[in-house]
């Protein structure tokens, strides 16, 4: 007479409960006498097994088996299991979305790279405008003290016409 349900099958072996275990990584697998031999459990090939039914055992992952251990008040067998390896299974889809998404930062590099030349093409005519104002600037600023110094000329020589026209009318009217 059977104590647990087998709905599940490991490498096509009938199993009962599958519990964790106490540390990270680890499950219990119980296989019933009745139902698995010790020689069926030790042919079971578990990296990565295969289960047909539902089962907490993470799918995608090989385990070793760590002990297997006979209790006779059940006539069960439990299979200490250890997490061993992750397997991806089928990545082609994945390779391909990697290669398009290199790709693509291919062409954005490329289009930064171009940016920043049109950035640094951009600064140099910045700099030649800057260069070229503050010449202007400069020519500016002395066009204005030329001409102020002018202005001031100008006075002086109207000034100085202004006194020899005064002196000569001051000197003809005192005849």
């Amino acid at each position: 007479m059977s104590l647990y349900a087998s709905s599940v099958q490991i490498g096509g072996v009938p199993c009962g409960p599958v519990l964790r275990g106490s540390t990270n990584g680890e499950y219990r697998v119980v296989f019933e006498r009745e139902h698995a031999s010790l020689e069926e459990i030790e042919a079971i090939q578990w990296d990565p097994p295969v289960i047909v039914g539902a089962c907490i055992l993470p799918s995608g992952y090989g385990f070793t088996v760590t002990d297997i251990q006979y209790a006779a008040a059940t006539r069960s067998y439990t299979v200490v299991l250890q997490v061993g390896k992750q397997y991806l299974g089928d990545v082609t889809g994945y390779q391909e979305q990697v290669t398009q998404l290199q790709e693509t930062v291919t062409q954005q590099a490329g289009t930064i790279q171009s940016k920043e030349a049109q950035l640094q093409a951009q600064a140099a005519v910045l700099e030649e405008q800057e260069d070229t104002i503050a010449q202007q600037a400069a020519t500016i600023q002395s066009q204005a003290a030329a001409i102020e110094e002018l202005e001031e000329a100008g006075t002086a020589a109207e000034l100085e016409e202004e006194l020899k026209e005064a002196y000569t009318e001051g000197v003809e009217s005192n005849g």
